[in-house]
């Protein structure tokens, strides 16, 4: 039986959820447990009811299924992203006041000193821009970066993620720039999805503290294939710099929510095939063919796909920030979480990890997951957690 199974097969026995928060003190030399009965050993459990689950879904509905195969490939891609777009727009539109959207909201391009490479992206203030403007003692804490997820194929920096973003920046007491990376619905010379989130990086870096008014302690938070590219970018980054520990010291820690790390295709995700919703692992190697094929420009093999340059999952993952990986038991993805966090861990890494029972691809973010009394729980504990940093650089400094 698999893990998610095993998983699965408990939560139907008693009818109540658990959240397991992992909180180690040092780097383990056994790997990071991934069995049910290893976690419920773990620091903390806390109990909840457990959340509704996502209807199943027909096949014809699955996003390789959506269009006639004798389309165009580029032209598939691009509908299934214009659907999105419009379901993001309406959903924009009832999440936001206006009020926010004129007042708290702010679009521009960026690019870093260092480069000519510029990158489009939306800023999020805890408060109406001209009121922190008026009040020059009015410092922002930091900055968190945001990377959106949407499978390297749709969604955005505004419409997708503004009520989460507005969400982050009050809690946070930040600016939150979340970044418009390319998308593989772009044309094949403007696609380097890794670059873009680098180029931000870069920007918040060398002017973000600056130019937004904030201290200079910086988070950075991504979900999905976001969470994919945050890694790879935070990878590319350190290994610029000549003093690897010069990353740690500027990026406070990493927000990593049910992440995709390994593009060979983890057990949870071969194993699911169309079992799981409201995405399942079929969908997810569709996803993972798109992009590879575009990054190597060719056809990659199992052996290809595990290149760290696609896949963060086998690369050195030394001297990186402090991290919180978080993984519903019944999203495909668990095994990437459980796996990644015991390698981040075992290099030496500080780590947290929260696992919720029965949390599905999305939980606390979107679907029918995303406000139930789990998905609170959880979306709270991500902010929790990197406002714990941002105290502690504030105590330090």
């Amino acid at each position: 039986m698999s893990t998610k199974s095993a998983f699965a097969a408990n939560a139907a026995s008693h009818g109540h959820g658990r959240i397991w928060i992992y909180r180690p003190v040092n780097a383990p030399t056994l790997p990071f447990p991934s069995t049910l009965s290893s976690l419920q050993g773990l620091s903390s459990v806390q109990m909840c009811p457990l959340p509704k689950k996502t209807a199943s879904m027909a096949p014809e509905k699955r996003l390789y299924n959506l269009f006639p195969s004798g389309q165009r490939p580029a032209d598939s891609l691009l509908k299934i992203h214009n659907l999105k777009a419009d379901f993001y727009r309406e959903q924009f539109n009832q999440r936001v006041p206006k009020n926010d959207a004129d007042a708290r909201i702010e679009k521009r391009s960026v690019g870093s000193t260092r480069g000519l490479r510029e990158v489009d992206v939306t800023i999020y203030f805890p408060e109406a821009k001209n009121s922190t403007e008026e009040n020059e003692t009015s410092i922002l804490d930091g900055i968190c970066l945001h990377v959106h997820g949407g499978g390297w194929l749709w969604g955005d920096s505004c419409h997708q993620v503004a009520h989460r973003c507005l969400e982050m920046a009050r809690r946070l007491n930040v600016a939150v720039v979340s970044v418009d990376y390319s998308l593989l619905c772009a044309d094949n010379a403007s696609f380097n999805p890794v670059a873009d989130v680098v180029t931000a990086l870069k920007w918040i870096e060398d002017n973000g503290a600056t130019e937004l008014g904030t201290d200079q302690a910086f988070v950075a938070s991504g979900e999905s294939s976001g969470a994919h590219l945050l890694l790879l970018a935070m990878l590319h980054r350190r290994d610029e710099r000549k003093h690897e520990s010069r990353l740690q010291s500027l990026w406070r820690c990493l927000n990593l929510v049910y992440g995709v790390y390994d593009l060979s295709g983890t057990p949870s995700v071969s194993h699911d095939s169309e079992t799981s919703s409201p995405l399942c692992g079929n969908e997810l190697l569709w996803l993972y063919d798109l992009y590879c094929k575009r990054v190597a420009n060719k056809d990659c093999s199992q052996s290809d796909r595990k290149n760290p340059y696609l896949s963060p999952l086998y690369a050195d993952l030394s001297a990186l920030p402090p991290a919180l990986v978080t993984v519903g038991t019944a999203d495909p993805l668990l095994d990437d979480s459980l796996l990644l966090a015991s390698k981040y861990n075992a290099y030496g890494n500080d780590l947290e990890v929260v696992v919720i029972e029965d949390g599905e691809h999305g939980i606390g973010h979107f679907g029918v997951q995303e406000n139930e009394t789990a998905g609170n729980l959880a979306r709270d504990y991500t902010i929790r957690f990197m406002n714990r940093y941002l105290e502690k650089h504030h105590r330090l400094t």
